[in-house]
């Protein structure tokens, strides 16, 4: 997991499909549509969409395998739980297909964070996430950008 401004996204170099993500990221209008946006191909695209946050108790963690999550917010706050895929428990089964499996929640979640506008989080595949919480009692709306890197397309260091 990465969590850090949309400013100092350059500190972060993955090869060319990372540099096409913040790209997109640093060029958005805010008055983006909802629904995808293909920026390269199936190795890039986004996904924008309007909710209302969640108390923690609704919240489930998720993991994807084929695709690196970089979660970015144009309007309102949320907070995000992260946990290690290896300390979580498959709830619902992988689905190659929507590159989505579920786990089950831990009795307290391990890290949390607030994004706001102006902030990014990079979920990778060993990353156990849990979006869409609320930062107070109440519920709140967002509109939010999931940008999905295919893993493949990102430089990987082979140690």
């Amino acid at each position: 997991m990465i969590i850090d401004s949309l400013e100092q996204s350059s500190f972060y170099n993955f090869g060319p499909a990372w540099q096409k993500t913040f790209k997109f990221l640093n060029d958005i209008d805010l008055s983006l549509e909802l629904g995808k946006h293909v920026i390269d191909g199936t190795n890039v695209f986004a996904l924008v969409s309007e909710y209302e946050t969640k108390p923690h108790a609704e919240g489930r963690f998720e993991t994807h395998r084929k695709y690196v999550d970089i979660q970015f917010l144009l309007s309102g706050r949320e907070k995000l739980g992260w946990a290690a895929l290896k300390d979580l428990v498959p709830e619902v089964l992988y689905d190659p297909e929507r590159d989505v499996g579920f786990l089950k929640s831990l009795p307290e979640i391990p890290t949390l964070s607030t994004l706001k506008p102006g902030m990014f989080i990079a979920y990778f595949p060993e990353d156990g996430h849990m979006p869409g919480l609320t930062c107070a009692v109440n519920p709140e709306p967002v509109k939010k950008v999931v940008v999905k890197i295919a893993v493949d397309s990102l430089y990987q260091e082979k140690l």
